[in-house]
C-alpha cells in the first residue's frame, strides 16, 4: 500500500499518494478555494468543486466502490 506524504496547513492540504516518488498523484485543497485539484504532471490534472467532491466522499463512505478493489 503507498505512503501519504502531505502538507497540512490551517489554510490548506496537499498531499502525496505516494512518498518513494515525485510522479504520484498529489490532492491540493485550499480552504478559501472553491475548486479542488487532483494530479500531476505526467498523468495530468483534474479539477473538482468542493460540492462535487462531497458528492465523492458520501459515495465512498456509503461503500458505492468496494466491489472494485481487493481486500488484503
Amino acid at each position: 500500500m503507498s505512503k501519504l506524504k502531505s502538507d497540512i496547513t490551517s489554510e490548506y492540504i496537499n498531499m502525496t499518494f505516494c512518498a518513494s516518488c515525485k510522479k504520484c498523484p498529489s490532492i491540493h485543497i485550499e480552504k478559501d478555494n472553491d475548486i479542488i485539484t487532483i494530479g500531476g504532471k505526467e498523468e495530468g490534472y483534474t479539477k473538482f468543486t468542493k460540492e462535487q467532491f462531497l458528492l465523492f466522499i458520501e459515495q465512498i463512505k456509503k461503500g458505492t466502490f468496494d466491489g472494485y478493489f481487493k481486500k488484503h
